[in-house]
């Protein structure tokens, strides 16, 4: 096992951004930047051993800055959507730096995607990883306290790519963490022919503007059902206007601390196949509705449940000082 760093670029601002190659001596190999400590590139090898990219994803640093400011990334203070402008913690009220019409989407304006993380590599037995690190300030995007983020994402010999998030707060805040990659396990072309399935009785009710009502929808006999393998496509014109998903499962088996497998997608083409472990409570499936051309990825984004410092009945991923927000996140692939 390896891993190397060099210089990838420089941000618009002038920030240095370095770039991490995690090799597992097995095929897989992953590539890591520091701004937004986001995945860029994950090669893996088909049923033949023959080796190809499974992201969607630039190359070019200038378009993670301006027109995919999500993919890869590590996204927070909070992931998903919160309602409005305002949460209140305690009885006192923070209003929130905005980047939609209706909410606060993806940690804001100015969210975790967007900063230079530090970073530095560990190499051990039967595996590597960088850690990623980095301060986002008392105010940023209107949450109240410090937040010191903690980020492993570790690559082992086994084919497992690890995300492991630690969070310590100043203040009384809410955290959730992500991350974005879009995966196309064939490599290029639509998902919708990938088969999926995703452990999960209940998705997320959510109105036109996709917040939530704090409601749970069973899934059973709809076109969200996914607990048997199916092909993304199949059902995905009924979702809406989008032609795909945009929606938070629900894990079933959820227990904080407790990895359940979440998800499993398979490339009957290439053999490609991925499961996601996660001790998170919930998992966005997005379909990459928007690109263009559109349902060249998905991403499985596990973390709380959004809008949840709204709705009580959902989890409250609150953390005050002296407590650490974690969350483990595995992806496993197999060909």
């Amino acid at each position: 096992m390896d891993i190397t760093q060099h210089l990838y670029g420089t941000t618009a601002r002038g920030e240095q951004v370095d770039a991490f190659t995690l090799d597992n001596g097995q095929g897989i190999t992953v590539r890591l930047i520091t701004y937004g400590a986001r995945i860029i590139s994950c090669i893996t090898p088909d049923r033949h051993g023959v080796l190809g990219e499974i992201t969607h994803c630039s190359p070019h640093l200038s378009e993670l800055e301006t027109s995919m400011p999500y993919h890869g990334a590590t996204i927070g203070r909070y992931t998903n959507r919160i309602a409005g402008k305002t949460i209140r913690i305690d009885g006192a009220d923070y209003e929130l730096s905005v980047n939609q019409p209706h909410c606060q989407l993806h940690g804001g304006p100015g969210g975790l995607h967007q900063v230079v993380w530090d970073a530095i590599p560990i190499k051990q037995e039967g595996r590597v990883s960088v850690v990623c690190t980095c301060t986002s300030p008392d105010g940023d995007q209107g949450f109240p306290g410090s937040l010191e983020i903690a980020l492993t994402v570790t690559l082992t010999s086994s084919g497992e790519l690890i995300f492991l998030y630690n969070a310590e707060a100043s203040h009384p805040t809410y955290v959730s963490l992500t991350n974005h990659t879009y995966w196309n396990l064939s490599g290029s072309g639509s998902i919708f022919d990938h088969l999926m399935m995703i452990n999960a009785s209940d998705v997320v009710e959510v109105d036109e503007n996709l917040l939530p009502s704090g409601s749970l929808i069973p899934v059973q006999g709809t076109c969200y059902d996914f607990t048997a393998s199916k092909p993304i496509g199949r059902d995905a014109s009924a979702v809406g206007n989008s032609g795909g998903y945009d929606t938070c499962y629900v894990i079933h088996g959820h227990r904080t601390g407790t990895l359940v497998l979440a998800a499993r997608a398979e490339d009957p083409a290439s053999g490609r196949m991925m499961e996601v472990l996660t001790d998170a409570p919930g998992v966005q499936f997005y379909t990459d509705n928007f690109g263009d051309p559109p349902h060249r990825g998905f991403c499985l984004e596990a973390g709380e449940l959004p809008d949840a410092m709204h709705h009580p009945s959902f989890p409250q991923p609150l953390v005050r000082p002296g407590e650490t927000y974690r969350q483990c996140t595995i992806h496993r692939f197999f060909s």
